[in-house]
């Protein structure tokens, strides 16, 4: 689509109808929804190794000095067992808006969640895998988006607001 609006713009024709134009990126907009835009969720990754993306379009929170990659937001440790941690994020997890449990990795303590766009349905990859710290437990989270460069800044808040849900429905 991006390939098409750079073809209009630098081929412009004097005969070109700027409305009909306009009617066809509208056209192309709308069947975007419905497109399946395919997710692989099988990709077995330990968060504590993840190597991050080269584009501004993927979050980390880790618990300090716990993940080889630098962290975008600190991860509470929680005083209850990792099992218990893990059910609760499930659970707040899975009731957010346009979002599924794609796996589970039970070696690694992981689930692995889809959130889609409101919009285009633009899908975007959550890993949360627990782990035990000292006498309780924590969260490494990493957000995605599996299209584009850029992602408006979208798995920072998400990821600051599951943290923040978390913190509220366990008091660390």
């Amino acid at each position: 689509m991006i390939w098409l609006l750079r073809s209009v713009e630098q081929n412009p024709s004097p005969r070109r109808n700027p409305i009909g134009s306009k009617r066809i990126i509208l056209a192309l907009l709308a069947l975007l929804p419905a497109c399946s835009l395919d997710v692989k969720t099988s990709e077995t990754i330990d968060l504590r190794n993840i190597e991050r993306s080269r584009s501004p379009n993927d979050v980390l929170a880790c618990p300090p000095r716990f993940c080889r990659a630098e962290a975008d937001f600190e991860s509470l440790i929680f005083q209850i067992s990792k099992t218990e941690l893990i059910n609760q994020a499930r659970r707040l997890i899975a009731a957010e808006p346009r979002t599924e449990l794609a796996g589970s990795n039970p070696t690694l303590d992981q689930l692995v969640f889809i959130q889609r766009s409101r919009l285009f349905g633009f899908p975007d990859t959550i890993w949360v895998q627990g782990i035990s710290v000292n006498l309780g437990a924590a969260l490494i989270i990493y957000s995605r988006s599996n299209y584009g460069y850029w992602d408006l800044g979208t798995n920072r808040e998400r990821v600051r607001r599951w943290i923040d849900k978390l913190e509220k429905a366990v008091k660390p």
